[in-house]
């Protein structure tokens, strides 16, 4: 392999005090990694604020922040939906990535998949170009929220759906040769795409939370039982099945001592339409934004994550920290990692009301079981060895870069 042959990595996130913010994470750990065996050109984030690093980084700009300030600045009288906010950011980072493709690089890794300019010009210098995305495929998750919008005779679009977007995607996917999948979903749904523009590899692995340590208190069976709900919660989180399972489950058992805890903003169209399909719920709490998850979490028995699709669902790993078992759907990637060994979940099918109901029941009639899922969850996110993935992805991009 020539000495010269060197690997740049780009994340649309910036800098944090540990690592870096979303997929990032991946990005810093990764670069620290091809950092060590020489072949780092360096990692492009949007933003590195007075974080240092021990390998080469560099903000996308100088004037990164700056430009965010301004964006930010304009925004406040502007208002503009995320969605159309987020893409004036993506595209902003692309012009500016574009001037980090040079010569002396062999292969792009991006967590970022929305860089049609730069992707552009490093397939006019003959770079290959390997991209791991956070989620599914985007096609497949615009057809899953366009179908639930319809079926819930919602009119909302995010991310996913914005046309314009939608369509920077498409104009930028195809310059990728090859994708990884980290999650088993992930690689599902990119190699059921179809696309004949790149390949799919199967790299499976998780980032890790950097949760602070917790010690388990006493087990001790509470007279009532605790069910917690927890996201930013659009139509992809499943909130509605979850309705739909706790209505079943007080229908057939209206004296049960059991509570469902709905924590975090709701947008305003799902909000309106729970309010009309479920108007009196009974021993369920909205609690809204709360101030500290973590106080909330500690004392729930179970926890419910109902999503159509999810990467890698926090919260998922957050109640695994401490010890309460999981409900959560085939399309999680977190799934895979609750799983292992002695399972530390329950895994349902998605859109499934009366799989969650089943389940709930399960745990409330099960205690001691469902304590003991809740420790194999713990377990097993402890035990998780996070860098040797991070090692296998930094061997993998070396013999792709030898075979350059």
């Amino acid at each position: 392999m020539s000495q010269n042959k060197k690997i740049l990595v780009t994340s649309f996130q910036s800098l944090t005090e540990q690592s870096a913010g979303g997929m990032a994470r991946l990005g810093y750990y990764v670069s620290e990694q091809l950092h060590k065996r020489g072949i780092l050109d360096k990692f492009v984030v949007f933003s590195k604020g007075k974080h240092t690093t021990s390998f080469p980084s560099v903000p996308v700009s100088m004037m990164s922040r700056v430009y965010l300030r301004i964006l930010n600045s304009l925004n406040k009288y502007i208002k503009l939906p995320d969605h159309k906010f987020r893409l004036i950011q993506e595209h902003l980072y692309d012009i500016l990535c574009k001037r980090h493709i040079k010569n002396d690089i062999s292969i792009l890794f991006t967590t970022n998949a929305h860089m049609r300019r730069t992707f552009a010009k490093a397939k006019k210098k003959g770079i290959r170009i390997i991209y791991v995305p956070a989620n599914p495929e985007e096609d497949f998750i615009y057809n899953l929220i366009t179908e639930e919008n319809k079926k819930l005779n919602i009119e909302e679009t995010d991310a996913y759906t914005y046309y314009p977007r939608l369509q920077f995607y498409h104009r930028s996917i195809g310059y990728v040769d090859t994708v990884v999948g980290t999650y088993p979903t992930v690689y599902k749904t990119y190699i059921e795409s179809g696309s004949s523009h790149y390949d799919v590899v199967e790299l499976t692995g998780h980032l890790k939370p950097d949760f602070k340590p917790y010690t388990l208190e006493e087990n001790i069976i509470k007279p009532t039982f605790k069910v917690i709900f927890v996201a930013s919660t659009v139509v992809l989180k499943g909130l509605q099945y979850l309705l739909e399972a706790w209505e079943m489950l007080m229908n057939e058992y209206p004296d049960v001592n059991m509570e469902l805890h709905i924590v975090g903003f709701i947008e305003v169209p799902l909000h309106e339409y729970i309010k009309k399909r479920f108007p009196a719920l009974p021993k369920v709490t909205f609690a809204g934004r709360v101030p500290d998850v973590t106080a909330y979490l500690k004392d729930k028995d179970l926890s419910v994550v109902p999503s159509l699709t999810d990467g890698g669902p926090y919260v998922a790993l957050e109640a695994a920290h401490y010890g309460l078992p999981v409900i959560l759907t085939e399309n999680c990637g977190s799934a895979e990692l609750l799983s292992r060994n002695q399972s530390g979940c329950k895994i349902i099918p998605i859109k499934d009301a009366h799989a969650i109901k089943e389940q709930i029941v399960w745990a409330y009639n099960n205690r001691e079981e469902a304590k003991q899922l809740g420790l194999n969850a713990k377990h097993n996110l402890e035990s998780y060895d996070m860098g040797a993935f991070i090692s296998e992805l930094a061997d993998y991009l070396k013999k792709e870069l030898e075979n350059t």
